[in-house]
């Protein structure tokens, strides 16, 4: 069994889909014979040389939805009668399709709802990915995979906690950082406590608005834009020195850096938006509604707690992750998956 990845851009600075499909593949690599292919890769240009490809191969995995790239890909997969499998990984979400609402809307009913509609396979990474895409009319089966976590054992032991909040995700409105930071400017008994930002500037008027509020707010010296970072061993530095992990977020279909939080003993503060409601279930963090308030309120919880509170809620992320997302257990429903359509 052969399967052909096919994403329209896999670069680090992509974030969560980049760790994610790089992850699965190389948990894949012993299991399937694959190739990964995205339109910034020197592979190929022309239709001629993605037809050549996609010809080579039995599966055809596209990750994302509305590009002129993956659009084709799915046509000429179709067209050699290739079985398919589409994750909209985050691109067909609520949040997601009122951005550029009007562009969507016609491509929707040009094109992409049909291939939705006559793909073999969706699969989504959370049951709230699912049901959105249910909420859209589509009636293709859906199968729920959830991205694996990697669980780092080289991480110190009993390591001094310092009083730091990390923000590590893209800059980009969908985050909550500009609401991240009227929240932080509320709490009381925050001396010492520090909010440390870490991601690359995906959208560079935002970033300015952010920087912007942190001057208005007087928050210079307590929250502090650490840049970009990549890597296991820079993230595994930067995540240990921490309390507490927050990502604000009006929308995920997963949230990888929430599950590589959570496996490195970090409580994590997010969002009801996010499937990560297991978080409350194993208390091992915070899941709140979108607001500044109850942003403020997690926050304020959070900072309260007492040392053995904080540790306890550390040692249950990482059971949160080793009973549900470990990639040993995550890679064989991937593998059911492909060998299904086999």
């Amino acid at each position: 069994m052969r399967v052909l990845f096919v994403v329209n851009s896999h670069y680090q600075a992509y974030g969560g889909p980049y760790t994610a499909i790089s992850d699965q593949l190389y948990h894949l690599k012993k299991l399937i014979s694959f190739k990964l292919i995205y339109k910034n890769s020197s592979t190929f240009i022309y239709n001629l040389n993605l037809t050549q490809i996609i010809k080579n191969y039995d599966v055809i995995h596209i990750y994302g939805s509305w590009t002129p790239f993956l659009v084709r890909a799915f046509f000429i997969s179709k067209i050699l009668k290739k079985k398919t499998i589409i994750s909209p990984i985050g691109t067909l979400e609520p949040w997601a399709l009122k951005q550029k609402r009007f562009k969507k809307k016609i491509a929707w009913h040009l094109y992409q709802k049909a291939i939705l509609q006559n793909t073999n396979i969706i699969h989504a990474t959370s049951h709230i990915e699912s049901q959105n895409l249910k909420n859209l009319g589509i009636t293709t089966k859906i199968k729920v995979i959830p991205h694996g976590i990697n669980v780092h054992t080289n991480r110190k032991k009993n390591i001094k906690k310092k009083k730091i909040i990390l923000f590590f995700s893209r800059i980009h409105k969908k985050k909550g950082l500009l609401e991240l930071l009227e929240a932080w400017k509320k709490l009381k008994n925050k001396k010492d406590w520090k909010l440390h930002i870490y991601g690359p500037i995906e959208d560079k008027k935002y970033f300015q608005d952010f920087l912007k509020k942190v001057k208005t707010l007087k928050l210079a010296k307590e929250v502090i834009f650490k840049g970009t970072i990549y890597g296991d061993v820079s993230k595994i530095k930067v995540f240990s020195n921490a309390s507490a992990f927050i990502l604000p977020s009006k929308s995920e279909n997963f949230g990888i850096s929430i599950g590589e939080a959570l496996a490195l003993n970090l409580p994590v503060l997010t969002t009801t938006v996010t499937p990560w409601e297991i978080i409350n279930t194993y208390k091992a963090g915070f899941v709140f509604d979108f607001s500044i308030k109850d942003i403020q309120l997690a926050l304020q919880k959070f900072i309260n707690l007492s040392s053995k509170e904080k540790s306890l809620m550390g040692l249950n992320a990482k059971k949160l992750i080793k009973e549900n997302f470990l990639y040993s257990d995550i890679v064989k429903k991937y593998y059911k998956l492909y060998k299904s359509l086999n």
